[in-house]
């Protein structure tokens, strides 16, 4: 989970024929080209259609392409080693141009016109629930793969699934760990009021800090239509009688770099803490000295001595010709992985969509790796949180962990 004013892509009509789709992901064309209005690919005949619903373009991107290439990936090599349930998986994909109510209107021509069984993507929370209510209506199951917001289920309805953990996970993660490991008793907030993510995380950051003991000092809110200007922000900080330990950022990357070198340069030099709203190597790179000291969650460890995440790096930089940018591209690989397992485990030969929402529902023991994702408890997974830190122009893995919620904490994330 803005900047809400976007150029409009255009993409190209690429036909072929649902034999073809796995030739077609490996060439890398089936994000060629031109209008959102056309997908990408063609439906399966017999088997699933999956529909990606991505943005590829505008403030969402830099997460969303790096999801579309892992699930491509993923879809590829299902498809070459006989599908699922011994069929190929047809695959449409359109570009949402990270616009919500675009978002609606493709995910309307993915049911209607492409017969999609399942769809992937949804990154922006406030498109997640505005598209994925067209997808409720519908009957369509649908996977978000960046999208963290965790009561998208209360706001849409019993098809709405995340591959990653809530952001009451990881903000109680980032908040333990800082408490835990780094000794900060104290933190400033600083707010992107134009996006659900950066809303939910920066209160769920709030509520457990304070829970585990620290204070909150204060909290700047911001309006990120453009906003490139933090200095009242900075200058109500430093007025502050009492210094925070840590300066809690609740925004995107692309903000990042801008507001680490800001605040920064005015001699805030506190430890900085996030989500994984600001995982990406380019914040460090572009930020330079100012990005270290910076500690945000997220969802793989890219740096682990595990067979499974060793082989998708392989399988990446083979088929991109580059590390995966974020984590964001591993959420995008097991979710693909994900229905695969789902149907051929708890499906019975089904493919509809009423009938792929049950047999993900029935999840329990699905081991991807980005973590074990059990829908037991909801539609949220509740997985391990991986704290990274940026240093000297990238990121390390630091750390690994589960939060631990009171049950006054519980109660609340479930009355959203």
């Amino acid at each position: 989970m803005k900047k809400k004013l976007f150029k409009n892509g255009r993409r190209k009509i690429l036909t072929v024929s649902a034999l073809a789709v796995t030739a077609l992901l490996s060439l890398g064309l089936a994000g060629c080209g031109g209008s959102a209005d056309s997908g990408d690919g063609e439906a399966a005949e017999g088997g699933i259609t999956a529909g990606g619903l991505w943005a590829l373009t505008g403030f969402m991107d830099s997460y969303e392409v790096a999801g579309s290439e892992g699930f491509e990936l993923a879809l590829e090599q299902i498809n070459a080693e006989g599908g699922i349930d011994g069929q190929e998986v047809g695959y449409v994909k359109y570009d949402s141009e990270s616009d919500a109510e675009k978002a609606t209107s493709l995910i309307s021509k993915l049911i209607e016109n492409d017969g999609a069984d399942v769809i992937f993507g949804m990154g922006d929370p406030n498109a997640a629930i505005a598209a994925g209510t067209v997808a409720q209506d519908a009957g369509v199951p649908t996977l978000a793969t960046s999208s963290t917001l965790p009561y998208t289920q209360d706001r849409v309805g019993d098809t709405a699934f995340l591959v990653p953990y809530g952001d009451n996970i990881q903000a109680a993660a980032i908040a333990e760990y800082a408490y835990n490991d780094l000794g900060v008793r104290s933190a400033y907030v600083v707010t992107d009021t134009t996006d659900e993510y950066t809303l939910s995380l920066s209160k769920y950051f709030q509520s457990h800090f304070q829970t585990l003991g620290g204070k909150i000092l204060g909290e700047t809110t911001y309006d990120d239509n453009g906003y490139t200007d933090f200095s009242a922000s900075i200058q109500k900080i430093k007025k502050l009688d009492e210094q925070p330990d840590a300066l809690f950022f609740a925004s995107f990357t692309d903000q990042g770099p801008t507001m680490l070198k800001q605040y920064r340069e005015a001699g805030l030099d506190q430890v900085v803490l996030s989500g994984d709203g600001l995982d990406s190597v380019e914040v460090a790179q572009t930020a330079g000295e100012a990005a270290n000291n910076t500690y945000f969650s997220t969802h793989v460890d890219y740096s682990a001595d595990n067979a499974a995440v060793k082989d998708f790096l392989e399988a990446y930089q083979e088929k991109y010709g580059k590390e995966p940018d974020n984590a964001f591209a591993a959420l995008g690989y097991d979710a693909a992985y994900l229905l695969k397992y789902a149907v051929e485990n708890y499906g019975n030969g089904d493919y509809s969509p009423a009938a792929i929402r049950d047999a993900i529902a029935q999840v329990t023991d699905f081991e991807g790796i980005t973590g074990n994702i059990d829908y037991s408890g909801g539609n949220v997974p509740n997985k391990t949180v991986f704290i990274c830190e940026f240093k000297d122009g990238d990121k390390e893995n630091l750390a690994s962990l589960v939060p631990t919620f009171t049950e006054e904490e519980l109660a609340a994330d479930t009355a959203e």
